[in-house]
């Protein structure tokens, strides 16, 4: 009677109405545009910033709508738009499905892309079709020190543009899965990034002081996260790690595309 009678109480409650995940939404994304009141200047130096943000590299930049240089030797996308896509340039991870239009994971296509016959590389098994895009970083070196870093799902070897002396192999992601060795990242949106990288430390440190009451009546604690060198405050990246946009941007090219 006991396990009956909480089966019961289990099944009321998932029953129970509550708040409920809708999914992406269809139509044009109220997302990834210039603000507001901006001058033709700054829409300007706008604009040319996504351009470069939805720049297509290749290895030697000779290629067909390709025309970015510069990739490799190991990377996980040829642009930066590839991954932050969703919910419009600029966002997140691009999602499989909206409404009735299907969207393919963008990284299934560098296996194969720009390759020589037979160079062609394995897709990894994380890597699903109508699963999101993913960074992978293992968590040990060989010799089991840390390692965190991340590992490009793919290398330039074997690409129509690649240099003949690039023999780099890619990661052999099923050892290092079946060694629990592998940790994911998916892409974070980037908007509003430069509002953050504009308000001062004097700021954050002031909101921060001026809400210290509140956020102890509610029981959140936390501090700023900092850099080891100069102190200052960082901001950006999974852990807060980077004190600058400029730092930031140069990291995610580093990983993805280098």
């Amino acid at each position: 009677m006991l396990a009956r009678g909480a089966f019961a109480q289990v099944d009321a409650a998932q029953l129970a109405p509550g708040p409920v995940d809708p999914g992406p939404r269809d139509g044009v994304a109220n997302a990834g545009g210039p603000l507001a009141g901006l001058s033709a200047a700054e829409i300007g130096l706008f604009t040319d910033a996504q351009d470069v943000f939805a720049e297509v590299d290749s290895v030697s930049g000779g290629i067909a709508g390709e025309a970015g240089s510069g990739l490799g030797p190991t990377f996980n996308a040829n642009s930066c738009a590839a991954c932050h896509a969703q919910p419009a340039v600029g966002g997140t991870s691009p999602h499989p499905a909206l409404g009735q239009v299907r969207r393919t994971n963008p990284q299934i296509a560098f296996a194969t892309l720009d390759r020589q016959p037979g160079r062609n590389q394995i897709v990894p098994s994380f890597i699903l079709a109508d699963g999101p895009v993913r960074e992978a970083r293992f968590l040990k070196n060989p010799d089991g020190t840390a390692d965190g870093g991340v590992h490009g799902l793919y290398t330039i070897a074997g690409r129509v543009d690649a240099p003949a002396t690039c023999t780099l192999a890619q990661p052999d992601f099923a050892a290092q899965l079946a060694a629990n060795n592998v940790i994911f990242r998916i892409p974070t949106p980037t908007f509003g990034l430069g509002l953050v990288d504009n308000t001062s430390e004097e700021q954050l440190i002031s909101w921060f002081n001026s809400t210290a009451a509140a956020r102890a009546a509610s029981g959140i604690g936390g501090h700023f996260n900092t850099n080891g060198n100069d102190g200052s405050i960082t901001r950006f990246g999974w852990k807060a790690q980077n004190k600058s946009l400029l730092i930031f941007s140069g990291e995610a090219y580093n990983v993805s595309r280098a």
